[in-house]
């Protein structure tokens, strides 16, 4: 088996199972109750309810924590008062701004990126449904929709959320002029280098430099294991799950869409260093890619 292969069937290993459930479905009936939408043209699976064990306290957070935006998601799910609303995850308002945007959060407590329960087949895949309702009123993005989530460092709450809001031009001209830098497997994503210029609120519009793979679609694939399997392949062969597990706090991870098909997985943090432009750093948040701020 070549390590191309190996590597994708390790990203995919736990999306084979139960991992496709959660995204392109078409005609799967909702639970009454959730005020989201069902019938055929519903892209998102039945909720998770009492199928797999949930996200570890000691690890993720515990459901008594009190995080704003954990308390503020989980009472508006109550109340079926958040913009979507679902027994996996709502949408709330996102980041304050003259550019529409939103962020998906789980119901479920989980602190963010760290929590490895995310990687598991018992997740829902939150980037899928962070992409259905991009398009789904009253959540609709201006296209192209972009998709992001922080670093632990870089964050702002304790609560996971995945940011929609628009890609930026500059990020998608960099990204298509340099579509052949990027990789084509999870096995070559490591070591994939590319300049993409984004808003640094300090500086202006300038690059940082970023892993990026192309895949065809996410509906069926769990983002954040992919993204656990290439920090492991980024090790070497000292690599191991729990230490790639360890760096996965101080990832940011960004998906845009293709304008040659397909999308874009982004990911950097601020170690991420490219030798052939070594000016460059990287960055360990979603927010330069994104229209979310002036």
């Amino acid at each position: 088996m070549r390590d191309s292969d190996r590597a994708n069937d390790e990203a995919s290993e736990l999306t084979r199972r139960r991992f496709i459930q959660f995204s392109g479905l078409a005609g799967t009936s909702v639970l009454a109750g959730v005020g989201i939408l069902s019938g055929a043209e519903h892209a998102l699976a039945a909720p998770s309810l009492g199928l797999a064990k949930g996200p570890d306290p000691k690890e993720c957070g515990s459901p008594k924590d009190s995080d704003s935006l954990w308390q503020h998601s989980q009472m508006c799910h109550k109340k079926n008062t958040c913009w979507q609303n679902h027994a996996d995850y709502v949408v709330l308002g996102g980041t304050k701004s003259k550019y529409v945007n939103y962020i998906l959060v789980p119901t479920q407590r989980i602190s963010g990126i760290e929590c490895s329960w995310i990687c598991g087949s018992s997740a829902p895949n939150y980037w899928s449904a962070a992409n259905y309702y991009a398009t789904k009123p009253p959540t609709v993005v201006p296209t192209p929709v972009g998709l992001g989530i922080n670093s632990k460092p870089a964050r702002h709450y304790n609560q996971l959320h995945i940011h929609m809001a628009r890609a930026r031009l500059e990020a998608q001209h960099d990204l298509a002029a340099q579509d052949n830098l990027a990789a084509r497997t999870v096995a070559h994503w490591a070591d994939s280098r590319v300049a993409i210029r984004g808003l640094s609120q300090k500086l202006g519009i300038i690059p940082h430099t970023y892993r990026v793979l192309i895949r065809p679609g996410f509906h069926h694939d769990n983002l954040f294991a992919m993204l656990r399997t290439m920090l492991k392949r980024s090790l070497g062969h000292g690599g191991t799950t729990a230490k790639a597990q360890a760096l996965m706090q101080y990832q940011t991870l960004i998906v845009i869409p293709r304008a040659a098909g397909g999308y874009y997985i982004i990911n950097s943090e601020k170690g991420l260093k490219d030798l052939t432009n070594p000016q460059l750093a990287g960055t360990d948040t979603c927010d330069p890619l994104l229209l979310m701020h002036p």
